[in-house]
């Protein structure tokens, strides 16, 4: 069983819990926590933080041991509603629910039976009688729900023929578009054939009073019609059928768990695994789950969702947020708040960033041999992202020689052939023609920049509508919320970076050079004025003696060592050109090897070493070790002495740069004057 690093407490303490099963076969029982009122857990975080690998790590654990269904609600989500009115993608959600929780369950003699969810997916799948789209939609949910449900073998013919059954015994006169008939043969035919005879006696009318003690049944019309005839028609009145739906579910589970024998043994209560909830369709489904045991709590489902994003900026203001560390125990202490709303049924957890130990030991498990500067370079690209931890980690034990290799560069390990950081873009920015533009904006310090490069080198499409799609995909994603630099998250920038240079760097006709891209930032930026940020780019460009020459006639001006200080590390961030020799002549100049100097007064040597010196410090494929901090150390006490007002401002921030680039952080007199640059203070 593959392990989950800095996530055992929700697979092996409070899922098992909730559920009263444990995860591995060869541990104990699990006493259920919160047995009459089970809180939903909803997973969040941003892209790349393990929310999925969560849920397919409890699936694979309880499949084929536990009612268990996992369901991904982005499938299809961009699409809108169903092309046909017999569809709909919460409809669809609530089919995969149901096929996954009524499979086969070890030491089980019979499947899970879900009548009520079943009848009313029947009604909404029947079709207007002159409808071929809708037929064959119909055809192919209820073949689905057949066969994933059990009621049919797979391959039957009878799973095959449900559209031509339910013809047949339709009265000779159907008008077209016309539904009644067609719900009212359809309900008959599955009635016939699945519950009357394979369920105990009463089941069908338990069906059919369930259905008229929903919301918009009307009492002249048959309460399966009245919920097919309000899905077809569309927008709330479909969500209101959704709901019926999702409600039918929780009721079958209640009826089935709620008995003598179930209360007195306590079986292991159902699993339902729900991704990507933040998309409209998975968040209705998720509310009405909650909404309807605000009305009705004790059924036994229990609800594992993961959503993109912080809970906190969602409508959910009644969660109950908590750590990790805070749900030890199986969260035994929350209570539901009495405020009545969906929300207080939800415990929230927010995952966070692989810690250091975490790091540590996956690359320690991966490759006995290993370098003790592997996991620091890796914790500094990838920021502890589960995701960029996982694959490098993968590249590593697929290659264990090379994390033996002195000066290992992360942004060089292949893994089935291919580059790992490649393969992270990939899976960060699916779409090609997004991850393309994105990749080319990387570089931008803002909006204004990143339209200057989309309108010199994206001619195709409009500069303004690239720029602000990309945008939108930030804020959405990754959850973007400063305008500076383009691409806020540091992680993410790093990899676009990368792929970058890669590109850049054997140009051609049609795609610039590495220079050329950082030569018209250099001059957007001048033009308007942005002389630190037209410096930033002047560096990644390869004009380090421009740069020096600048910082130098800062530095002498009287006053100001706090911006001077922002200014070299807004200035050094800038990325490192595409040269294999970069890195070794970066560090030839931080120490003032001989030759590499340029000529001048000792202030002038010591802003060219220690540019230099913080400019490798602060590479994201790199971790500052002792030497390299203690270089930045020495330089900036030396200009301490030389400077005219800002001597105790510079000494102080030696020591300041000196332990914080130690420990993967930014110090905080490098960061902007107004705001953190980043949470936890991580090198950006």
């Amino acid at each position: 069983m593959s392990r989950l690093y800095g996530r055992d407490v929700l697979l092996d303490d409070l899922v098992p819990r909730l559920v009263g099963y444990p995860r591995k076969k060869e541990h104990g029982e699990r006493e259920q926590v919160h047995r009459d009122d089970p809180p939903a857990l909803l997973l969040t975080g941003p892209h790349g933080r393990g929310r999925t690998a969560v849920l397919d790590a409890l699936y694979r654990s309880y499949s084929a041991r536990v009612p268990v269904a996992e369901v991904d609600c982005a499938q299809g989500a961009g699409s809108g509603e169903g092309l046909v009115g017999n569809t709909s993608q919460g409809a669809d959600f609530l089919i995969d629910a149901a096929c996954g929780l009524c499979s086969q369950v070890a030491g089980e003699r019979k499947l899970l039976q879900l009548p009520r969810l079943w009848t009313g997916l029947v009604a909404v799948c029947a079709w207007r009688f002159g409808d071929p789209g809708e037929q064959e939609a119909a055809q192919d949910r209820m073949g689905r729900l057949l066969i994933g449900c059990g009621l049919e073998a797979a391959g039957s013919a009878v799973a095959d023929s449900w559209v031509r059954d339910v013809n047949h015994r339709l009265p000779n006169v159907v008008a077209r578009e016309e539904l009644q008939p067609v719900v009212d043969a359809s309900v008959e035919l599955f009635t016939e054939r699945y519950l009357t005879k394979k369920a105990k006696k009463g089941q069908a009318d338990e069906v059919r009073a369930f259905y008229a003690g929903r919301p918009g049944t009307r009492r002249d019309e048959s309460p399966l019609v009245a919920h097919s005839r309000a899905f077809h028609q569309g927008g709330d009145l479909r969500e209101l059928a959704e709901a019926s739906l999702a409600v039918a579910l929780l009721e079958d589970l209640r009826a089935r768990y709620d008995t003598r024998w179930m209360r007195f043994n306590r079986p292991p209560r159902p699993l339902l695994l729900l991704d990507n909830v933040q998309t409209p369709p998975g968040g209705r489904l998720m509310d009405q789950i909650l909404t309807h045991r605000v009305k009705r709590t004790g059924d036994p489902l229990i609800v594992v969702a993961a959503a993109r994003g912080s809970a906190r900026r969602r409508s959910l203001p009644d969660a109950t947020h908590l750590t990790l560390e805070q749900v030890t125990g199986g969260a035994a202490d929350w209570q539901r708040p009495e405020t009545g709303t969906p929300s207080a049924g939800l415990i929230a957890v927010e995952l966070p960033r692989l810690e250091r130990h975490d790091i540590v030991t996956m690359l320690s498990d991966a490759a006995p041999s290993l370098r003790g500067e592997l996991p620091r370079v890796v914790r500094r690209f990838t920021r502890g992202s589960p995701l960029g931890c996982g694959l490098l980690t993968e590249a590593v034990r697929a290659d264990p020689n090379s994390a033996a290799t002195p000066g290992l560069d992360v942004g060089a390990l292949q893994l089935n052939g291919q580059s790992v950081t490649r393969q992270i873009a990939v899976r960060l920015v699916p779409d090609p023609e997004l991850r393309r533009n994105l990749t080319l904006f990387s570089v931008a310090r803002d909006s204004a920049a990143a339209r200057a490069l989309a309108a010199a080198y994206l001619p195709a499409a409009p500069d303004r509508a690239a720029v602000e799609t990309a945008r939108s995909h930030l804020r959405a994603e990754h959850g973007a919320q400063a305008p500076r630099p383009f691409v806020t998250d540091p992680f993410l920038r790093a990899v676009l970076v990368l792929e970058l240079r890669r590109r850049r760097a054997r140009p051609t006709p049609t795609t610039p050079s590495w220079n050329g891209l950082h030569e018209l930032l250099r001059l957007h930026h001048e033009r308007a004025r942005q002389d630190i940020d037209a410096l930033h780019h002047a560096l990644a460009g390869g004009n380090a003696g421009h740069v020096v020459a600048s910082l130098y006639e800062r530095f002498a001006r009287p006053g100001g060592a706090e911006q001077w200080l922002r200014d070299l590390w807004q200035v050094a961030t800038a990325p490192h050109p595409p040269d294999a020799r970069w890195a070794r002549n970066c560090w030839d100049k931080a120490s003032g090897k001989s030759g590499t100097e340029p000529a001048g007064d000792d202030v002038l040597r010591s802003v060219h070493r220690l540019l230099h010196a913080v400019w490798l410090a602060a590479d994201p494929l790199t971790a500052p070790d002792d030497k390299l901090c203690e270089r930045i150390r020495f330089d900036l006490e030396l200009l301490s002495g030389r400077h005219v007002t800002g001597a105790g401002t510079l000494f102080d921030a030696a020591q300041e740069w000196h332990d914080d680039l130690r420990e993967l952080r930014t110090p905080a007199s490098a960061r902007p004057a107004l705001g953190p640059e980043g949470s936890h203070g991580e090198l950006h």
